[in-house]
């Protein structure tokens, strides 16, 4: 009898010491009704031919090694690489200064032939802010570069994600919803 009970007994450690499934990451909609920060199109980023490559001219350059490590996460298929000798510069981290702007960081597309799309600091707001939310600001704006629009951060369908508009709320590397919203985009994992 006593083999009996052992069996279900060993059966249900097992089962209590299994970890949980997996549940998969569901994209989120944008936030924004009109413009080009109300849909996601591989048209509206920096991406060209399944990368980006980049040059930097800005003195934020913590925060934009940040943001290209934080979205080169594993299994990502876009490349974010420096520009070299033999590639097109697709994007320019540099800085402005702008006491009136609310914006941290901006993201500019700037379409044509062999244009190079910039994502600009503003240090008027990026220094009066820790390093930790300098951090956020380049991530978040990496992400427009990647295709991604703003996403909610507030209300009952709430999102956990990089892309939240408020630079002091989101965090500083793409959440699961990120990288959901970027596969859907790119196919990435």
């Amino acid at each position: 009898m006593r083999n009996l009970l052992a069996g279900p007994a060993v059966a249900a450690a097992v089962l209590l010491l299994a970890p949980a499934p997996a549940h998969a990451a569901v994209a989120a909609p944008c936030i924004a009704k009109s413009g080009s920060d109300a849909s996601e199109t591989r048209e509206d980023s920096s991406v060209d031919e399944g990368e980006i490559r980049w040059t930097a001219s800005t003195k934020y350059k913590a925060e934009y090694a940040h943001a290209n490590r934080a979205w080169s996460y594993p299994g990502a298929r876009i490349r974010i690489a420096p520009d070299a000798a033999t590639t097109v510069n697709d994007l320019n981290y540099e800085d402005f200064s702008d006491p009136r702007s609310s914006a941290a960081g901006v993201w500019s597309r700037r379409p044509g032939p062999a244009a190079t799309d910039l994502i600009r600091f503003n240090k008027a707001r990026m220094d009066t802010y820790d390093a930790a939310t300098r951090r956020m600001a380049a991530a978040h704006e990496l992400g427009h570069a990647l295709g991604l629009c703003h996403k909610s951060g507030t209300g009952k369908n709430a999102v956990s994600s990089v892309m939240w508009p408020d630079v002091a709320q989101y965090p500083d590397a793409p959440t699961d919803v990120d990288k959901a919203n970027l596969k859907k985009l790119w196919g990435c994992p």
